[in-house]
């Protein structure tokens, strides 16, 4: 008996002290992964709208309700200060197959899409995992002779079809010949999930500021509104297969 209880207690020792340790390394790394995701959103903001990094960002919060998120969006200017606006960006959450597809959507002053930048999504690889996927141009030959190009700075193939797009463009097609956002092979969930939520974002935006022919203010309330640099420190298991 006496055993036993000293085992629970060492085994309840050790456990506390793991607890303790992992509390710690949280406590210690939270503060640097959360800098990290604002810093990631800042720069997709930049990338989604080709504005200058020194750009400053006007955040607005609303009282709407997007896609189960509180609708928030930016306002981009060439400096605080200025009354030139760049152009706005949000964040669209679609719910794909497995994950919540998180994409950062550019629109310029008349409400077309600049381009998009997904920052988060956990799709099936090779299906749905293709909303990020680079449609490479170099062949096999290329790089075994040394002739390839480089690819680094390109845009996803999927994401580059949102691009000059207005509300009345996005809906998602099969066919190449038709026009709209070309679905992924295999992967129609997460296709719909990303237009889907970048469309409702664009026609939640656009009743908002007014952009093309939108009513401004229509669709609810504005809370807040803060400011943040673009160089600065700004605020913030695969499935089997889709159909």
């Amino acid at each position: 008996m006496g055993n036993f209880l000293r085992l629970v207690g060492t085994l309840a020792a050790i456990a506390m002290v793991a607890s303790f340790g992992l509390s710690a390394v949280f406590n210690a790394t939270n503060e640097i992964t959360e800098e990290y995701k604002r810093q990631e959103q800042t720069n997709a903001r930049i990338e989604a709208l080709g504005c200058a990094p020194d750009a400053f960002f006007a955040e607005t919060t609303t009282d709407s309700v997007v896609s189960g998120k509180p609708f928030a969006f930016y306002t981009a200017y060439p400096e605080e200060g200025s009354g030139e606006i760049i152009g706005y960006a949000y964040v669209a959450y679609g719910k794909g197959y497995s994950s919540t597809i998180e994409t950062i959507v550019g629109v310029d002053a008349a409400g077309r899409i600049c381009a998009t930048e997904t920052t988060f999504q956990q799709e099936t690889p090779g299906l749905g995992a293709k909303v990020v996927e680079i449609a490479s141009q170099n062949t096999l030959w290329d790089v075994i002779g040394g002739n390839a190009v480089d690819e680094s700075g390109m845009e996803p193939w999927f994401e580059e079809q949102f691009n000059g797009m207005d509300l009345g463009d996005i809906r998602v097609v099969k066919s190449a010949s038709d026009e709209g956002v070309l679905a992924i092979t295999g992967a129609t969930i997460s296709s719909d999930a990303v237009a889907r939520s970048v469309k409702e974002g664009l026609a939640m935006l656009v009743s908002i500021v007014g952009v093309e022919g939108g009513v401004s203010g229509a669709a609810g309330g504005v809370s807040g509104e803060t400011g943040d640099a673009a160089g600065a420190d700004p605020d913030q298991t695969p499935g089997e297969a889709e159909r």
